[in-house]
């Protein structure tokens, strides 16, 4: 479809990229420092709103207004069989240990509970740092993700009803709860987004060692080990850049 030359349109329109998405029943491969808006990796609607990677397509620029993090973790439930064959008393999300038996790809793990999905919460919101910016150079720099709420999702209270947990990076349920930048960041045309996910462990020393918070190969105090574990939880993070985006009319 042809463009009416010399107009634009200016919409509010955020974009986003996924530093990991998976259910936990597979080893994830995220590193101590991510890039994200890149077009390496798998870019589908799952995983972004921009399949272009690292630029806007047709000339098209940004105004960043706000940056946004989504983080999400859910523990998976054992389904529990019936008195016969084929029967199911409670359902789950899945419903065989045999990853974590000897010979399985989790030997030495365990699924995830509650606790665990805490425990990333918790490191994520102080160990994952986020800088952003355009061209070559960062706008900010070096930021944890609690500096970020994401400012919506899914929020209530089971009270004593349940046992189970639910957080996010949102602060409550409404939009206000974002960092709005003091000063816009602008993503010209042509220009590359730079995005950089960075993870610091907690320290590890003497003490640490020997109180053995080291489970295998398999630091619990490291966010990037707790990530990448098979341990049954789903895990979601995500970064988004809200503004005012400037495209063609066609």
């Amino acid at each position: 479809m042809a463009k009416v030359v010399s107009i634009r349109e200016r919409v509010h329109q955020p974009f986003w990229d996924t530093l990991i998405r998976t259910a936990g029943f597979t080893a994830s491969n995220v590193g101590d420092q991510t890039p994200l808006f890149t077009p390496n990796g798998v870019r589908n609607e799952s995983t972004t709103n921009l399949v272009n990677g690292s630029t806007l397509p047709s000339d098209q620029s940004h105004v960043v207004l706000a940056l946004r993090v989504f983080s999400w973790y859910r523990n998976s439930i054992l389904r529990q069989a019936g008195g016969g064959t084929g029967e199911v008393s409670e359902n789950g999300d899945y419903g065989t240990l045999a990853p974590w038996l000897v010979g399985g790809a989790a030997v030495g793990q365990a699924p995830g509970r509650i606790e665990d999905v805490y425990r990333l919460h918790f490191q994520t919101e102080e160990q994952l740092h986020w800088s952003f910016g355009t061209g070559q150079k960062n706008s900010i720099e070096n930021m944890p993700t609690w500096y970020f709420p994401a400012g919506g999702g899914l929020s209530g209270d089971m009270g004593a009803a349940t046992d189970l947990i639910h957080w996010q990076n949102s602060g409550y349920d409404g939009h206000s709860g974002i960092l709005r930048l003091a000063r816009a960041i602008l993503l010209p045309p042509r220009q590359n987004i730079v995005c950089k996910a960075s993870i610091y462990a907690l320290p590890s020393d003497a003490a640490t060692t020997a109180a053995g918070t080291s489970q295998g190969s398999r630091n619990m105090l490291s966010l990037r080990d707790n990530l990448n574990a098979i341990d049954g939880v789903n895990k979601i993070i995500t970064f988004t850049f809200d503004g005012l985006w400037s495209r063609d009319v066609q």
